[in-house]
């Protein structure tokens, strides 16, 4: 695939220059870079993945011909790679690659990602090194990755395995792309990449944490907890640490009033009783129920949202950068790590924490029951679509069709348990995973026989949604496989089977969701040029924005239409049964949420 005299490895100026002219006539490029630890963090784990604390060593770009060009940066200034942002490149995992040459002032083409066109063909999020195997039929070692990269003076070893993966991804390219042409999942593919440097950008703004009144909802968190442990010690026993699975089974089982025994799970590999919040609070009997509820929530609270978020505090910035990525999950939805911001406590006070920069506020819009409406579009189910068209509220409409009853004579209890089962029916739940579900998270108390009679309400007010859903699994078990609006694959042979009737239901669902909002960034940029906003948060059907004063009612027109017109790229046929989302302002998440 590369023979090693095709690789120039260049540190004069004026070579570098020559280079770069006749890169930017190519069609395409390949491009890759290798980074080293700044000397301050060389003792700070994976510095040098981190724009912030590392600098860039080489740039290499490769040409169709199969020649790399190896540029260090050691010896010449970014900027002189500027010409080659005329022309498209083709990275793998550009997320990188954008967020570091981005940092280090170098201006930054549309990328063309070869990883997700293997997403979109092998159904998994791979490695270059797999990649390569499998579609080149070349290894690549990936030994020397983590070599010094700092070095004064480079090993030909190093020159060639840089070069080696800039190659790797244009040749990948020139493989896959007509596939996914062919497979129907260039929109798609389209669409990962333009969001790629919004998501990327938002990554290296970072979002700003208050840590002064973290460490004050610590305090608070640690002092609840302490006061639940003391309350079970007395209920328990002083031989009982609520926090052991393993000792509150125990004193559930010698304790037989105090649970359903014959009904809570057990552990596969134990026999163990199962003692997470959930099966406490299902079967569970009072007085203990209370406490050591609160306990969990508390422990899970210090354990997840406290000394953790502190780890992420950045060393440069003070704010958090966490990583949203892309291709991720089956059904297509982005997914945040470092910390996962998107699953965070449903607390105003956790919430509140997250403020925009000085100077700044924040404004949000969401889809407001996105994948009920998406529901409604794909089962072209009349009764739902009817309901949207007259801006009415499904749970309502919902609520009265299993109570029998008008939708005006519906009470806010009966409109919550309307709730549990219209986004159960989603996710394909039987009547006694909804009911379970109702109590744990809608706080709705609903006997098996309760939910299985509002199931079959819903099914008899929405029949054209209850046909497609039988479709859809009927096509998983036949085809073992269905897919969203824009082709994105659930394979169930490769990823897995899963729980096939409840996925093969509302992968598509979700996923056509995903794909909206995955539109409605990729407009983002264009609506917001000229103002001082940027992407700040993004939570499955939100976007949250950061923006001076001066500019939030512009910005917050601009999220609006980006939202709308989102929509209307996947389902042109919307434009009855959508509504423009409500913007909110604030000095917080928890403000605008």
């Amino acid at each position: 695939m590369l023979d090693h005299t095709y690789i120039h490895y260049i540190t004069d100026p004026s070579i570098a220059a020559q280079q770069v002219a006749t890169l930017a006539q190519e069609p395409i490029l390949g491009v890759d870079i290798e980074t080293y630890p700044l000397p301050a963090y060389r003792n700070r784990a994976k510095a040098g993945l981190d724009p912030y604390l590392a600098g860039i060593r080489l740039v290499q770009v490769a040409s169709g011909a199969g020649r790399v060009a190896v540029f260090d940066l050691l010896h010449l200034p970014p900027t002189i790679l500027t010409p080659l942002t005329t022309v498209p490149w083709v990275v793998f995992n550009g997320d990188f690659e954008y967020r570091h040459l981005t940092h280090a002032g170098l201006p930054v083409p549309r990328l063309q990602d070869a990883m997700f066109l293997d997403r979109l063909i092998s159904h998994r999020l791979r490695d270059l090194a797999e990649v390569s195997c499998d579609i080149l039929g070349q290894s690549l070692d990936k030994t020397l990755q983590t070599s010094d990269w700092g070095t004064a003076q480079l090993a030909p070893a190093q020159l060639e395995y840089a070069a080696r993966d800039a190659l790797a991804c244009l040749r990948i390219a020139e493989q896959l792309t007509p596939r996914i042409r062919l497979l129907g999942r260039h929109r798609l593919y389209n669409l990962w990449c333009g969001a790629l440097p919004v998501l990327a950008g938002l990554e290296l703004r970072g979002q700003a944490f208050d840590w002064e009144n973290h460490a004050r909802l610590t305090g608070v968190w640690q002092q609840k907890r302490d006061y639940w442990a003391a309350e079970l010690t007395s209920l328990l026993g002083a031989g009982v640490n609520p926090a052991s699975g393993k000792q509150v089974s125990e004193w559930f089982c010698s304790h037989p009033t105090a649970g359903d025994l014959k009904r809570w799970p057990k552990t596969a590999k134990t026999g163990l009783l199962k003692t997470g919040a959930a099966e406490v609070a299902l079967y569970g009997r009072p007085p203990v129920v209370k406490p050591l509820l609160e306990f969990k929530k508390y422990q899970k609270l210090m354990n997840t949202y406290t000394d953790n978020y502190v780890a992420h505090q950045h060393p440069v910035t003070g704010y958090l950068h966490p990583r949203f990525w892309l291709g991720g999950t089956r059904s297509g939805r982005i997914s945040v790590s470092n910390p996962n911001t998107q699953q965070v406590p449903r607390y105003d006070d956790f919430r509140a924490l997250f403020i925009p920069p000085a100077g700044k506020l924040l404004i949000s819009a969401d889809y407001s029951q996105i994948e009920l409406v998406v529901a409604a579009l794909l089962s072209k189910d009349q009764a739902m679509l009817d309901v949207y068209r007259h801006q009415g509220d499904l749970h309502r409409t919902t609520a009265a069709a299993i109570a029998g009853i008008n939708p005006e004579e519906v009470n806010p209890d009966q409109r919550q348990a309307a709730k549990a089962v219209n986004f159960g029916n989603l996710y394909g739940q039987g009547p006694a995973s909804l009911a379970e579900t109702a109590y744990l998270d809608y706080q709705v108390s609903m006997t098996t026989d309760q939910a299985r009679q509002a199931l079959q309400r819903f099914d008899q007010a929405y029949p054209a949604l209850k046909a497609w859903k039988r479709q859809q699994v009927a096509a998983a078990q036949q085809l073992h496989k269905v897919q969203t609006p824009l082709g994105l694959a659930r394979d169930f042979e490769v990823q897995g089977v899963g729980f096939l009737q409840g996925e093969a239901q509302n992968m598509p669902i979700q996923g056509a969701a995903a794909e909206i909002l995955m539109s409605a960034l990729n407009r983002l940029p264009a609506a917001l040029a000229g103002l001082d906003a940027q992407l700040y948060h993004t939570v499955h059907d939100e976007l949250t924005l950061q923006v001076t004063p001066d500019d939030a009612d512009a910005a917050a027109k601009a999220l609006q239409e980006s939202m709308v017109q989102g929509f209307l790229d996947i389902f042109p046929e919307a434009e009855e049964v959508i509504t423009k989302p409500e913007v909110k302002r604030g000095s917080s998440w928890a403000a605008v949420h």
